[in-house]
């Protein structure tokens, strides 16, 4: 229908041949109102997605700002620590203000957009997505390249068969149209299904394959050396790290293999079609039309909304919204005891709206944004082609013999037509599609930018390198940058000595709690100790552990398994009975250290639980342990599996706080006949006669060690906490 309308619109102009530009000017001269209205609209539409934009790009940064300004911090706290080593190796000390400091830089807003900057965090992110050309990867790739190439050939090969099969029917040619429409088709439809069908395979599973290979390094650069906590508690620049490791990887992964897709295949389209046609309608017809696509494109590409930026805060405020939901599961129970049921709601109300929001207001940038690209990628395009397939017909210098052929007949002509018509809509699309692949691309430039940075903060932690956001009343929102390999301190690793030497014990937040500490433990020394709460006491544990970064001074430490930390809450991994005994190893690690089940009974039989396996069901049982067993049975446990793994020393904060006095006693008795050498947190006075040394601090920040001899011990055993004044002051 849409052939012979054109044809007769032709032939109606054959005889004057006036020239398409007037044919054009008469269309308006006689609509002149609709034309006007189109133009009024047009620029009204213009107007408003401008000023829409604007308000997006304004509220985006408004949310930008008040998300990082309301970041926790510390500047009413005298005891604060501004770190940032740039050039220089010192680090000076404040004896008056106890501080720590060093000059911050002032924060950049960076902004997700198809720049240098992306193209560079792409360029980093190719050896991940396909590490060498003998990878899956890359023959994935490969495979959607040639099929990509099959389904053009294939289109060319539709293109020529829709123009037989039309010529068989305007010339009534019943045995070329069964031939053609009947045979060859029931034929190649089997090819056509095929290289479909493979197509979608393979970009899934291409996609699939970049997901496994981006999750697997994040997993193991995440979890290694301990990255996974000093990213969420020493490191702040990321937030909703679930999110970057899951979702966003996800997405990142679809969205490269459609814009592979939506730009390989174009570009093929685009080389084998242009040659065809400039065949059949002469060389200048592609190029008239490449030229006035990207005429488009730079036009369009002015007045378009930063879909990458749109999308990177699309991201992030999900991931608030999804972190409130996180935060009330945590906290369920908290939350339940203090009625907070309708501030929570409050709070997630208000996370959703600001989802809600900004998607609504992206989805009407979308909308006219779309008006546009139609208008002009679809519509106007489709008027130059018909211009473009007319013109050998209309005009005989333009023939060729694949187009307006003097000797043609009119079944002849309108095979061509129908044939080349094929051709230029195929290019047309083709083009169309590259356009819009660079929307597409700015959405991937958001997706980029979000998993570029979180790869980059884990590699600067992995590294040692630490950067926090700080609030300044004075110089506003700063970026401080903790290089611990320029702090001038050092590790030593001794496995019958832990000792401090003029170590100052830091908080990632900046907080100098202790200018400088220095004590030692040598195996065999019991060391108690004990002061005020946020005096730094777990500190100094998080810094043998290698949790927090050492600011200075020597440290020596044993080796990661002969130190074992147990805290008040004990952790209970997800699997069955056996597992919380000998976590972090596996059964097959357990059995090549001779500890068979009925060695590990022995050991629940030691801290008084051997009536689990009888309650519970077995060594094989999977429950949530955390839920089931109460806060006593976990703590043993926990001292069960320190007997499991014994460890040359034990750090034990509070981990005896839900057990009785005379359980605690035989607990710590049978860590002593271990040979483990114990360092605690209590304040129980019954914990003195299982130390040697008591290390106590005070609020100031200073502390002092002692020994305990018996009449210490004996005379506050009556007491369940050891009361600060009981000991001497420090001085």
């Amino acid at each position: 229908m849409a052939a012979q309308s054109t044809l007769g619109c032709c032939d109606g102009y054959s005889s004057s041949k006036p020239s398409y530009g007037s044919y054009i000017h008469s269309i308006l001269l006689k609509n002149k109102k609709l034309g006007i209205a189109g133009l009024a609209l047009a620029l009204a539409s213009t107007t408003w997605l401008k000023k829409k934009y604007s308000n997006v790009n304004k509220a985006t940064s408004d949310t930008s700002n008040e998300k990082l300004l309301t970041k926790p911090t510390n500047d009413n706290n005298t005891n604060s620590l501004n770190t940032e080593i740039v050039s220089s190796d010192k680090t000076t000390t404040n004896q008056k203000s106890n501080k720590i400091t060093n000059t911050g830089n002032k924060l950049k807003k960076r902004t997700a957009a198809v720049d240098k900057r992306f193209f560079e965090q792409f360029r980093k992110l190719i050896p991940i997505l396909i590490p060498s050309v003998k990878s899956k990867e890359f023959a994935l790739v490969v495979s959607l390249a040639v099929v990509l190439v099959l389904r053009t050939y294939l289109d060319i090969w539709f293109s020529g068969f829709n123009g037989a099969v039309v010529k068989s029917i305007v010339s009534r040619n019943k045995s070329v149209f069964k031939r053609k429409a009947i045979y060859e088709f029931a034929i190649m439809m089997w090819p056509l299904s095929i290289v479909n069908n493979a197509l979608k395979l393979t970009k899934s599973s291409l996609a699939l394959a970049f997901r496994y290979r981006l999750s697997q390094y994040a997993h193991d650069t995440y979890l290694k050396n301990l990255n996974f906590y000093r990213v969420n508690n020493v490191d702040n620049r990321l937030r909703n790290i679930d999110q970057c490791a899951t979702q966003d990887i996800d997405k990142f992964s679809i969205c490269l293999s459609n814009l592979y897709c939506g730009i390989a295949k174009p570009l093929v389209d685009v080389c084998l079609f242009s040659y065809k046609l400039q065949q059949a309608i002469g060389r200048g017809a592609p190029m008239i039309m490449i030229t006035y696509f990207i005429s488009v494109t730079m036009f369009l590409k002015r007045i378009s909304p930063p879909f990458g930026k749109l999308i990177n805060t699309e991201q992030r405020l999900e991931g608030d919204l999804r972190y409130g939901h996180s935060r009330l599961i945590a906290h369920s129970e908290e939350i339940g005891a203090y009625r907070g049921v309708n501030r929570e709601k409050i709070i997630l109300d208000n996370s959703l709206k600001k989802v809600v929001n900004h998607i609504e207001k992206t989805n009407v940038l979308r909308f006219f944004n779309g008006i546009f690209d139609s208008i002009f990628v679809k519509y106007c395009a489709t008027m130059l082609a018909f211009k473009l397939l007319a013109r050998p017909l209309m005009n005989p210098k333009y023939a060729t013999m694949f187009m307006g052929n003097a000797k043609a007949s009119t079944s002849q002509l309108i095979e061509d037509y129908s044939r080349n018509s094929g051709y230029l809509v195929n290019l047309s699309q083709a083009i169309g599609r590259l356009i819009l692949a660079g929307r597409d691309l700015s959405r991937f430039a958001g997706y980029t930018s979000r998993l570029s940075d979180f790869f980059d903060v884990l590699n600067d932690v992995d590294q040692g390198i630490y950067s926090r956001y700080v609030k300044s009343k004075t110089e506003g929102a700063r970026v401080h940058i903790i290089d611990t390999n320029r702090l001038g301190y050092k590790v030593i690793r001794n496995n019958e000595l832990i000792k401090f030497t003029n170590v100052p014990v830091v908080t990632p937040a900046g907080d100098v709690l202790i200018e400088s500490l220095s004590f030692e433990v040598r195996s065999g020394i019991n060391l108690l100790i004990t002061g005020p709460n946020g005096c730094g006491k777990s500190s100094i544990f998080r810094i043998i552990n290698g949790l927090w970064p050492v600011f200075g001074g020597t440290l020596v430490v044993p080796d990661p398994e002969n130190i074992l930390y147990l805290p008040q809450k004990p952790y209970m991994i997800l699997g069955t009975l056996r597992d919380q005994v000998i976590y972090p190893h596996t059964r097959a690690e357990a059995l090549k250290r001779q500890y068979t089940d009925d060695k590990l009974e022995r050991l629940l039989a030691t801290v008084g639980l051997q009536h689990l396996l009888i309650r519970e069901g077995g060594w094989d049982v999977v429950a949530d342990w955390s839920e089931i067993l109460s806060g006593g049975e976990k703590q043993r446990l926990a001292m069960a599996r320190l007997y499991y793994h014994q460890p040359k020393f034990a750090i034990l904060d509070e981990c005896t706080s839900a057990v009785s006095t005379d359980i605690e006693n035989h607990l710590f008795d049978t860590a002593k006949k271990y040979g483990i050498t114990i360092i605690s947190i209590s304040h129980r006075a019954s914990l003195l006669k299982h130390h040697t040394h008591l290390l106590r601090f005070d609020e100031q920040g200073n502390y002092e060690i002692e020994l305990i001899d018996e009449i210490s011990w004996k005379s506050n055993e009556s007491d369940e906490l050891v009361a600060e004044k009981e000991f001497p002051p420090s001085t």
